[in-house]
């Protein structure tokens, strides 16, 4: 028995010592590893630019619109004698109620040119200064004998409606004192009625042919007598042949030829065609109490 137990110990020791050998000569396995993936390039690729965001269009400053400068007048408006009837530039209104009040003296500017036969009212402009006419009159200043006086002038107080003049008897409408015995006032008559007017004085008119006066057209005469106040200045001037602007107003101011027969004129009963009325002018002057307060 005992050498039956020897026996399987020397046979499990030989077994473990082989087995010990064949160890000895086993190389691990080396287990194959997967070389690493290069990592992708953290840079990132440059991104497609944005385009830039578009500049706002500036809003243009508002243009400040240019001044535009007033209509200029018709011809006409400012010398409405042209286009009136030959008993209208003669007649009589019938109209003789005294003038009392009138607008502010410094409302008007009245100027004379003795070289073309012309009357010209101005009134201010925006600056004050008397530019902008108003009023264009034809007349018959002082002949070589007896001339107008040049200077500058106020017109002065005194006023007739339909007076005579005593030096040669003969009459005149709508008297407007300008200084001493020299008067604005309308052509001549023989007696105090407009169908006795002179043919002489109205075919005249354009032509120094006065005793120093200033001779006009009876609606002109009208106009000056109710618009241009005691105190207004009026400038009587020598002109000039060369000034083409007041040469070229002359030649535009014609007027009614003088009829073959003379018509039966009437007081009052003579056509009104005029741009004013003797009445709504009145209405917008201030009270003769005020115009004397301003005087």
């Amino acid at each position: 028995m005992r050498k039956f137990f020897a026996g399987i110990c020397l046979f499990l020791c030989a077994l473990l010592l082989a087995g010990c050998a064949g160890l000895t000569n086993f190389t691990p396995r080396q287990t194959q590893t997967a070389a690493p993936t290069a990592a992708a390039d953290p840079t990132p690729a440059d991104p497609t630019p944005s385009p830039a965001p578009a500049k706002p269009t500036p809003t243009p400053a508002p243009e400040e619109p240019e001044e535009t400068p007033p209509p200029e007048k018709p011809f006409s408006d400012l010398a409405p004698t042209t286009r009136m009837s030959f008993e209208e530039l003669v007649g009589d209104n019938g109209v003789y109620d005294d003038v009392t009040r009138w607008p502010e003296k410094d409302a008007y500017r009245v100027v004379v040119d003795l070289c073309h036969q012309v009357v010209i009212a101005y009134e201010r402009d925006e600056t004050g200064e008397y530019t902008v006419p108003v009023r264009y009159m034809v007349c018959s200043s002082g002949k070589r004998s007896t001339p107008s006086p040049s200077g500058t002038f106020e017109i002065g107080t005194h006023r007739v409606r339909f007076g005579k003049f005593v030096h040669d008897g003969v009459f005149g409408q709508y008297w407007t004192q300008i200084t001493g015995r020299i008067y604005f006032h309308s052509l001549l008559y023989s007696q105090r009625s407009a169908k006795t007017y002179t043919k002489n004085s109205y075919t005249a008119l354009g032509s120094a042919a006065s005793h120093g006066c200033i001779r006009l057209l009876v609606p002109d005469a009208r106009w000056i007598y109710y618009h241009i106040a005691p105190g207004a200045q009026v400038e009587i001037r020598k002109g000039s042949e060369d000034d083409t602007e007041t040469a070229a107003i002359k030649e535009r101011l014609t007027r009614a030829a003088l009829p073959e027969t003379r018509p039966d004129l009437k007081a009052g009963e003579v056509p009104s065609t005029d741009n004013w009325s003797i009445a709504e002018l009145l209405a917008s002057y201030p009270s003769e109490e005020e115009f004397n307060e301003n005087q």
